[in-house]
């Protein structure tokens, strides 16, 4: 009701004043260095006994500060957001408070940044606000020490069940008093290289505000922005929020997996009958886990038309439209007979890759060599994650033996100095297994804990293989079970030894590439007596309760199973936790 005397005009006068004095005092708290705390103003929409509304947690400095309030307001309703207390600073405050911060409250999404503290010279006698002098100034904290403390914190922050934004320092104008032109552009490149390994996306508030015109700046040489472009700031931020939102509900509120499938070796000449029965099984997820075809080329155009050969196939069609499908490449689709990063077309190959298997545009695999991914589906309490390996993209060359064994000419390599992985997929690899998750499924296109007997596996670098073994005792990772493919028969290897609880790796090839021989080689980890040769995939079902069931199976070409072994997820936990 409007009060007597009043107008609507009057009212809306008025409201219009208050929003006007809200964004000069937030604005005039900015500039003279004021801890404030506009998240503290939470959206209005989340009321006790109503639906829970998504939590942002917004960390960064005065710029953060200065959109903050703008992006409680475009997400009024939608989402309950918060900056973390007063000005962040640099990368060394963020390292002492940032336990403190996260411990607030349950976030779904962070959005965070650190950067113009960072690259800020400041001297004791200027007189310039802040003391900034970037001529007599001292450094805060150097480029090298940057990206370890954000690599630290992004670490951090990645133990979270939150889903993580990285912001990019906006744009250093000229006549900064205390900061160097293109300063900005080398911190926001040492934190994208953080971010590239930890899978962050990013959103690069640098590209906007380099757009901005000088009316939106507080001042020449300011790195400050008056309301209009703190507004601009919060649309772009909103966005990203939003979108972090939606596809962490898309995950989340899916049911929890309960039907995994997965295999190998597809020659794409050649029929494809299991492509059908795999899909009448009504798989959630499906895996190709490496010789997704047989490209063995050079030649980029040859490799696309193999790919567009298995496309064609009526039931690999059927099956990929109707789950969800994660992918990763052997020698084979990566181009070469047993190759690794000698293959001089992996670049190429990778790009092909990715076009076939439909990864976005900003797909987090377009922005990096290696085609190494991961995923987590399904609810808290019920999370599956998927890490996909590149055994190919990086690996050193491999040792070759007098004489050709029964599964090939390999032999073991105790050389140091050569890699499974990559240093950068290593890194990846260790944040990855740190993230909560209550089931995990590590595929390998090649096995890992089968014994070497001339065939590419793991067991020809032991010192990597030693590698990921210690790394689940590290990161405490519990509840892996492996999977691969290559060896064009099935079986379930085992480890006990040097682990934290049972290592299982379930087997499954091929699709329709049986072996000739018939005869598998010596594996003495093999963990049953039996062995299927024909067409098989694999599968594993789920049956969620108190202490779920995970059933590993080897299916034959009407979707019978052939070997295979029952757990429960209690059995993949450390005995010291």
């Amino acid at each position: 009701m409007i009060a007597p005397g009043k107008s609507q005009n009057d009212l809306r006068n008025r409201n219009d004043w208050r929003q006007l004095m809200t964004g000069r005092l937030i604005f005039a708290a900015i500039l003279m260095g004021l801890v404030i705390d506009p998240g503290s103003v939470r959206s209005e929409d989340s009321p006790a006994n109503t639906k829970r509304v998504p939590k942002v947690l917004i960390i960064g400095d005065s710029i953060s500060l200065g959109y903050t309030p703008f992006v409680v307001k475009q997400l009024k309703g939608q989402a309950e957001v918060k900056h973390s207390p007063g000005n962040s600073q640099h990368t060394g405050t963020g390292l002492a408070k940032i336990d403190r911060w996260l411990d607030e409250d349950d976030w779904d999404v962070i959005h965070f940044n650190w950067g113009l503290w960072d690259l800020c010279y400041r001297h004791p006698e200027s007189k310039v606000q802040g003391r900034r002098d970037k001529v007599r100034g001292t450094l805060a904290t150097s480029l090298e020490q940057y990206e370890k403390n954000l690599d630290q914190l992004t670490a951090r922050l990645v133990k979270t069940d939150a889903t993580l934004i990285w912001a990019h320092t906006s744009v250093v104008p000229e006549g900064e008093a205390g900061r160097k032109i293109e300063d900005d552009l080398k911190y926001n490149a040492a934190a994208e290289r953080v971010m590239r390994k930890h899978g962050v996306r990013i959103n690069d508030l640098n590209k906007l505000t380099r757009t901005f015109k000088p009316e939106l700046f507080t001042a020449p040489g300011n790195v400050h922005f008056k309301p209009a472009g703190s507004e601009k700031l919060a649309a772009q931020v909103s966005a990203e929020i939003l979108a972090a939102l939606k596809s962490r509900k898309a995950a989340s509120s899916q049911e929890p997996l309960e039907r995994i499938l997965f295999g190998s070796c597809t020659k794409q000449e050649k029929p494809m009958p299991i492509f059908e029965v795999m899909f009448k099984q009504q798989p959630e997820v499906c895996l190709f886990i490496g010789d997704n075809i047989y490209g063995d080329t050079e030649d980029m155009n040859v490799l696309k038309a193999k790919y567009e050969l298995l496309g064609s196939n009526a039931g690999f069609a059927a099956l990929t439209k109707s789950c969800r499908v994660l992918a990763t490449w052997d020698d084979h689709d990566f181009g070469v007979n047993d190759g690794g990063a000698d293959y001089p077309k992996r670049v190429e190959s990778q790009r092909v890759f990715l076009d076939f298997w439909k990864d976005a545009a900003d797909s987090v695999r377009r922005t990096r060599p290696g085609v190494y991914d991961a995923h987590i589906i399904g609810p808290s309490g019920k999370r599956v994650q998927f890490i996909l390996l590149d055994t190919r993209y990086f690996r050193s060359s491999l040792k070759r033996g007098s004489e050709r064994r029964t599964g090939g000419p390999w032999v073991p390599d105790d050389d140091p100095n050569k890699t499974m992985l990559g240093e950068a997929q290593w890194r990846w690899l260790e944040n990855e297994l740190q993230k909560p998750a209550e089931f995990r499924i590590v595929a390998s296109s090649i096995q890992l804990i089968a014994e070497a007997a001339g065939q590419e596996t793991w067991s020809n670098l032991p010192h990597e293989r030693e590698r990921f073994l210690k790394l689940l005792s590290k990161t405490k990772a519990s509840g892996v079970v492996l999977i691969s493919g290559d060896r064009h028969w099935s079986e379930l290897s085992s480890l006990t030894q040097g682990v934290p609880y049972p290592l299982f790796d379930l087997t499954s090839s091929s699709f329709n590439q049986p072996h000739g021989r018939g005869t598998p080689t010596q594996n003495r980890h093999r963990a049953s007596k039996t062995t299927y040769h024909k067409e098989n995939f694999g599968a594993i079902t789920i049956e969620w309760a108190n202490d779920p069931k995970i059933t590993l199976d080897i299916r034959n070409t009407i979707g019978e199973r052939q070997l295979g072994k029952s757990l429960r997820l209690s059995d993949l936990q450390s005995k010291s936790r």
